[in-house]
């Protein structure tokens, strides 16, 4: 009896153990918080592509918080202080169940769901079909349905209407035959069956897309995991849709809603949502019109992995030639992906098999500088490689189907390689889901004159293991990196990012659960071997990038990671992290392996 209570408990431990490291994100209730500003902090904000629900460091040395409900428009922010007691005005839930209620230090502000509206929700908008559109009370506006045109206010009990006259406009305004009428309180179109929209654009009746589905004009708003999208006029992804305002949004049937379009030539429509409180994308759940068996649901289930240190600092020595350092699994192993049906056999450069470079990008490539990085959209950086070694975690970047980089201090303890795993297509830590691949590997190669003291030559190449001679299978989502020409310098880099689930600031005690993204700089070795800088830890085939005043690096946990840059539309990898001072912190930018000092020793080694 006592050994099967054993097992019980025994049983009981292993269930615990088994639990992914990153749980379900519970809901927050918001507490009130003074700010040196004599203001309370706008709980939540928006922020890097996040909601924060609390005081936050990153970029910052203190804990601060934003002013107002999106920093990332309104850049009003101040430091978190311990004061006196703040008044709870929200307490007795007055906007609920129309709104929710923010706190001001003399009162309250409801933020009303649609269609409600007043200083407690407690009013009802107007909403008008034809142009898809919400008014307040008392708006007037004008509404088409030919013959009549009417002039329509938004009243305490609903939508009155009257006739009234208009003349034909002088520009083509309307779509899909629509016709438009004008006179002193605007313009307005009046749509032909079965369309509506400010611009007759929405076609109610489109119930799949097609080949060309940049054309989809229908109505689906919700994605494939069921998720609803966010309206394409959203404040929250005001940058992201900039690339698709003015005519361009017309061009692409973009509005003030949220039905799903594909304005970028993605596979299929799309849109943005907030999914666990960040900021992302997904295709929609909308049938192909040639392929009606729809779409298949994702599922998701997490890896192992934990935190590993970053190297910060380093020491002089003398180096010695080393024979290549090269670990490799004694038997085959096998992957998770599917066979090929054809077979390599003739040997060539894995690098001249493929186009390299591509990326998927939902937003504009030059995002404005955020202060410590931003959450990466999913297929933004599809060349990154998560690495788990043992109980230790870097970096890497898909170089070709079976070969990614990444630093040697990752791998300097010579781990066997059935205590590595490599994931592409990851974008949230430790997690793994219709979109990412696992491999094991075959072998890995550290340069032979890497120095664990210095970090000189901080590179290594890690071989994925093959089926018939080929690894990754290319997608959206798991795309390899270009290698930089040895004639490209940083004055031909555009668009620098460094990338990684690192700490977002110095002394964090966890990565970062979602894929991030810094645009930083490279410097010259003027700067960064100045006495007040690195001075002569900087050593040859090293790089410096980042700010001089701090503010945005790669951190710990970062270690073997891309620094990538575009040249001639197509993304290179100019370096890989190496080590640095901390995080992110004054005349201390952080410190890459220069990739275009070791492009022969790549191609001579994957040959």
């Amino acid at each position: 009896m006592k050994l099967l209570f054993l097992l019980f408990l025994l049983s009981l431990l292993v269930v615990a153990q088994a639990k992914p490291r990153h749980k379900e994100r519970e809901k927050h209730k918001s507490g009130l918080v003074l700010t040196e500003s004599g203001q309370l902090c706008h709980f939540p904000f928006h922020h890097a592509r996040m909601v924060h629900h609390t005081c936050i460091k990153r970029g910052k040395p203190r804990l601060w918080c934003s002013l107002t409900r999106n920093f990332d428009k309104d850049k009003l922010w101040s430091y978190c202080v311990e004061g006196p007691k703040v008044t709870d005005h929200c307490e007795d839930n007055p906007c609920e169940p129309r709104g929710i209620c923010e706190n001001t230090l003399r009162g309250y502000n409801c933020v009303c769901h649609e269609p409600y509206t007043g200083k407690n929700c407690k009013k009802d908008k107007c909403y008008d079909e034809t142009l898809q559109q919400y008014f307040e009370p008392r708006d007037t506006w004008l509404r088409y349905k030919p013959p009549i045109l009417e002039e329509c206010t938004c009243g305490e009990k609903g939508t009155v209407c009257k006739k009234t006259t208009g003349k034909h406009c002088s520009d083509k305004t309307c779509l899909n035959g629509g016709h438009c009428l004008q006179n002193k309180h605007g313009k307005v179109c009046g749509c032909t069956e079965g369309f509506m929209g400010p611009h007759c654009e929405i076609n109610k009746n489109e119930n799949c897309f097609s080949e060309n589905s940049t054309s989809y004009r229908g109505t689906a708003m919700v994605t494939v995991t069921g998720t609803p999208c966010i309206n394409w006029e959203s404040d929250i992804i005001q940058h992201e849709v900039s690339m698709y305002s003015g005519n361009q949004a017309k061009k692409y049937g973009i509005g003030p809603h949220s039905y799903c379009r594909n304005p970028d030539g993605d596979t299929q429509p799309w849109c943005f949502i907030q999914k666990n409180e960040v900021l992302s994308w997904e295709h929609c759940d909308i049938p192909n019109c040639h392929q009606p068996l729809g779409t298949m649901k994702p599922t998701a289930s997490p890896t192992k992995s934990s935190d590993a240190p970053r190297p910060t600092t380093s020491k002089p020595q003398t180096q010695t030639d080393k024979p290549p350092l090269i670990t490799e699994a004694s038997s085959p192993v096998h992957t998770t992906v599917p066979p090929t049906t054809t077979a390599v056999t003739k040997k060539v450069n894995p690098l001249t098999l493929v186009e390299c470079g591509k990326r998927f990008l939902k937003s504009p490539s030059l995002t404005p500088r955020i202060v410590g990085g931003l959450v990466a959209l999913p297929a933004s950086h599809p060349y990154m490689a998560a690495i788990y070694i043992g109980e230790q975690f870097c970096g890497g970047s898909l170089i070709s189907s079976c070969w990614v980089v990444t630093a040697a201090h990752c791998l300097e303890h010579r781990p066997s390689v059935k205590a590595i795993t490599v994931i592409l297509g990851q974008s949230f830590f430790n997690t793994t889901d219709q979109r990412t691949v696992t491999f094991p590997v075959k072998k890995y190669i550290l340069h032979e004159l890497y120095s664990d003291e210095t970090f000189q030559n901080d590179i290594a190449l890690v071989r994925l293991q093959d089926v018939n001679g080929v690894c990754a299978h290319f997608s959206q989502f798991v795309q390899p990196v270009c290698l930089p020409q040895n004639t490209m310098t940083a004055a031909s880099a555009q668009h620098c990012e460094v990338v990684g689930w690192g700490h977002q600031y110095h002394g964090a005690e966890h990565y970062a659960f979602y894929l991030q993204e810094a645009h930083v700089p490279i410097l010259s070795n003027v700067q960064c071997q100045s006495p007040s800088s690195h001075g002569s830890k900087i050593m040859a085939g090293m790089m410096c990038a980042g700010f001089m005043e701090g503010g945005v690096d790669a951190c710990q946990g970062d270690s073997g990671g891309p620094l990538v840059c575009e040249v001639d539309s197509k993304v290179h990898l100019f370096g890989v992290v190496s080590w640095g001072s901390g995080c992110a912190e004054e005349n201390k930018p952080g410190v890459y392996t220069d990739v275009s000092k070791y492009r022969e020793w790549i191609l001579t080694n994957i040959d």
